[in-house]
């Protein structure tokens, strides 16, 4: 089903070994960035804020549930899997999630902005590494995570030109 050079990109990246407890982390501990991430905004931004980032949250996490049994992609097999995951793989949730977070992020990060996009890549790869993700399943994730993290810019303007919102973008 999958290309070889898809398949050979996973082989590669899941033979670091020497990674494996840095990846683990990074994957594994992903939901505690977000809710760090999601207390910062409240914190520094407000509750509006916040609620806004968690819809995108769920709702990106729900949308990658959604798609796929649509897609209905195996896990990888014969690879030496760090942990184990059960269900599809395409797309990576975790990476759908952490790009539409970038996305949505970018305006608001300052200076900041630079280890948005790095955090959201090393969660991606991680997936690969640790042997649950092809790097088709990431790619996938990405897109959509970047489709949906405009679109949730693309609202919030909405909602700040209707007078729902004030400005929580950030941006003047």
């Amino acid at each position: 089903m999958f290309s070889e050079f898809d398949y050979y990109i996973l082989q590669v990246l899941n033979s670091f070994s020497f990674l494996d407890h840095f990846m683990l982390f990074i994957s594994l501990r992903f939901d505690y960035f977000l809710f760090l991430i999601l207390a910062a905004l409240f914190y520094f931004r407000g509750r509006n804020e916040a609620l806004f980032y968690l819809s995108l949250l769920l709702v990106s996490w729900n949308l990658a549930l959604a798609l796929k049994p649509i897609f209905a992609v195996p896990r990888p097999e014969d690879i030496r899997f760090v942990t184990c995951t059960t269900g599809y793989s395409m797309p990576s949730g975790h990476t759908l999630m952490s790009f539409a977070s970038a996305v949505f992020l970018h305006p608001r990060a300052g200076k900041l902005k630079l280890p948005v996009w790095i955090f959201a890549v090393l969660v991606s790869l991680s997936r690969i590494f640790i042997g649950v993700h092809y790097p088709s399943d990431v790619l996938v994730g990405a897109m959509i995570g970047c489709l949906l993290g405009l679109l949730w810019l693309y609202v919030e303007k909405k909602l700040v030109n209707a007078g729902i919102f004030r400005d929580i973008s950030g941006s003047e």
